[in-house]
């Protein structure tokens, strides 16, 4: 059918198409480049028929690749984005299908990266890394060939640079604390057990003026309730709660 006039919508990448027996149509500006309109001023009926399903897939493809922009994503979280816009199912995944091949979306590019950043940008270790990929549902075949980069000697280089620093924060503990709050913190981050206990052990910690100064300060304010045997059982007792061990 031929086309009188072209008229650029506002928004959506879209054209108004005034056809010859005066009805209008969107087209989305992709389909119009792709079918050659401006230069033929025609569109078939097959594209007509399927104008809906044709536009709803291109919206669909600008609206991932727009959300692709600012990072590199998963497959996933392109899915689940698409999904949220209220994308049909089918569509979701022919634009997947053509991402993939346009090599815009790449799992295994994605987790390389991710990794790389998680590295360089945070004190993150393997464990909560892969935690954190398996929710962007990354195979687990890729993780594990990825994270080779993070490898015991690579997790033991940064625990030894991120153990005392975090142990210098925690001072005032005693020697039992500490390295429960270290093992703790370290654990959570995603690193292993073994390599972080250690390094504990090469640590120097002296706990003893902390014990004294922790003493005087227990007794001190238990005594406003004990006295005698009961009030030196009291501040042992606290002070074994605490992890001090004389």
């Amino acid at each position: 059918m031929k086309i009188k006039k072209f008229t650029k919508m506002r928004r959506n990448n879209l054209y108004k198409l005034t056809l010859e027996d005066d009805s209008t149509i969107l087209v989305h500006e992709e389909l119009i480049l792709k079918k050659e309109m401006l230069l033929n001023k025609e569109i078939d009926q097959d594209t007509i028929d399927n104008i809906d399903r044709l536009n709803n897939n291109l919206n669909a493809y600008d609206l991932a690749i727009k959300y692709i922009s600012g990072r590199y994503h998963s497959i996933h979280e392109v899915r689940d984005y698409l999904k949220k816009k209220e994308i049909d199912k089918e569509v979701i995944e022919e634009v997947i299908s053509k991402m993939l091949k346009q090599k815009y979306l790449d799992d295994k590019v994605f987790t390389k990266a991710f990794i790389s950043d998680q590295i360089n940008f945070t004190n993150n270790g393997p464990y909560k890394i892969r935690r954190e990929l398996e929710n962007f549902y990354v195979r687990d075949s890729i993780i594990d060939e990825e994270l080779e980069l993070f490898d015991y000697a690579k997790e033991k280089e940064r625990l030894e640079v991120l153990i005392p620093k975090y142990v210098k924060t925690i001072r005032n503990k005693s020697y039992s604390m500490m390295k429960k709050k270290v093992v703790d913190h370290f654990s959570d981050l995603g690193y292993t057990k073994s390599i972080i206990i250690s390094l504990l052990d090469l640590i120097e910690y002296d706990d003893k003026d902390i014990y004294l100064k922790e003493y005087e300060k227990v007794k001190k304010r238990l005594s406003r309730k004990y006295s005698g045997e009961e009030l030196d059982f009291k501040v042992r007792q606290s002070l074994y709660q605490k992890g001090f061990r004389e």
